[in-house]
């Protein structure tokens, strides 16, 4: 008995709650309803102004100096040396002969061949004249030629066989410091001295792969590099970029960057450190906080406020640097950005603006 009373006050208790349910709906206005719900579903968002900003950035590297020509002298031939013909430190100018070997055997080889030369010459000189009157045949003329041919290639040969002996400058420039004396014999692979083309100097030295977007090689005038060594206190250099590396160093994910320094003074020298500043000039742009930046399937995207209503416009991304974003694309300096709460946005839908409590 007591089960059944329970179960009748649980009916009348439903029974009671859907009608006022009921009721409710029905005393509802819609149109009230609806304009409650369109007002409360107004998503907030924190905004930003977009700002032009400057993308030119500076870098500092350590780099170490060296000749805008250098070449190590080497013996070609194993003979003894008879001349030393520089000193250290001297300047010499390309083909100056700096060590003579001894070549007696190479000298006398050369005047044989020239007095060979001469003989077959004169022989080819006469037989001409007599292939004329018929005296000899036109044969025999044609194996003198070839003598004489054969002649001057033995000159040739000689004349090269001397050269080997003589150890030229192979450009101008400044020589250095030689351990061969006259009278020692050196053979093929011997260094003799070093040579340095010293009127410019040049570095080279890597960049961070986030700024090589701003290296334009058709442009590499416009890049200010500033150098300094601790071998001339108080000296700031200017330098020049000539040259950008085609790939970047994968293990450092770096790029190599070369500039000379002119040195007409010649205090410079190769193997001196330098430290080296570089001023990349770069362009305006509408920057951004970084989170205002959005992705999805067709590519990068910020909403813009226009009109109160949110505006999708596709950028693309052109540097970032502390938190900030350069973009290319519609955006103008001034345009209301959305920093926060872009991912409640569909095009066109009004939003309620909140300024960054932080700024």
């Amino acid at each position: 008995m007591f089960k059944r009373v329970v179960y009748l006050l649980v009916a009348i208790l439903l029974l009671g709650a859907a009608f006022a349910v009921s009721q409710t709906l029905i005393t509802t206005d819609p149109d009230q309803k609806s304009q409650r719900g369109d007002k409360g579903s107004a998503p907030k968002v924190i905004v930003e102004p977009a700002r032009l900003e400057s993308t030119a950035s500076n870098f500092n590297a350590v780099a170490t100096g060296w000749a805008d020509k250098s070449a190590e002298v080497y013996a070609v031939v194993d003979e003894k040396v008879t001349q030393v013909l520089f000193k250290p430190q001297q300047k010499v100018k390309r083909g100056q002969l700096l060590v003579q070997q001894d070549d007696r055997e190479e000298q006398l080889a050369l005047r044989l061949a020239q007095v060979q030369l001469i003989n077959t010459q004169s022989l080819l000189d006469r037989y001409r004249q007599a292939v004329e009157k018929g005296a000899v045949p036109q044969t025999q003329v044609d194996s003198v030629q070839a003598e004489l041919d054969a002649a001057k290639v033995a000159v040739d040969q000689a004349q090269l066989a001397i050269s080997k002996h003589q150890i030229r400058a192979p450009f101008d420039g400044v020589v250095g410091i030689t351990d061969i004396d006259p009278g020692q014999r050196i053979a093929p692979g011997v260094l003799i001295t070093g040579v340095d083309s010293r009127e410019v100097m040049y570095v080279d030295f890597e960049v961070p792969e986030a700024i090589v977007g701003q290296l334009d090689a058709s442009a590499m005038k416009q890049i200010e590099v500033k150098a300094s060594t601790p071998a001339v206190p108080g000296r700031l250099f200017t330098a020049e970029v000539v040259a950008l590396d085609s790939r970047l160093n994968v293990e450092k994910r770096t790029l190599r960057v070369r500039a000379n320094i002119p040195n007409p003074d010649d205090l410079l020298r190769p193997g001196m450190s330098f430290s080296v500043q570089m001023a990349v000039k770069g362009q305006l742009l509408p920057a951004v906080p970084e989170i205002a930046l959005q992705w999805d399937r067709e590519g990068s995207y910020v909403w813009l406020i226009r009109d109160g209503k949110a505006d999708r416009e596709n950028v693309r991304v052109a540097d970032r640097r502390q938190g900030r974003v350069f973009l290319v694309g519609n955006v103008r300096e001034g345009e209301t950005v959305v920093v926060e709460g872009g991912l409640r946005l569909a095009e066109g839908i009004a939003v309620e603006q909140v300024k960054d409590p932080l700024q």
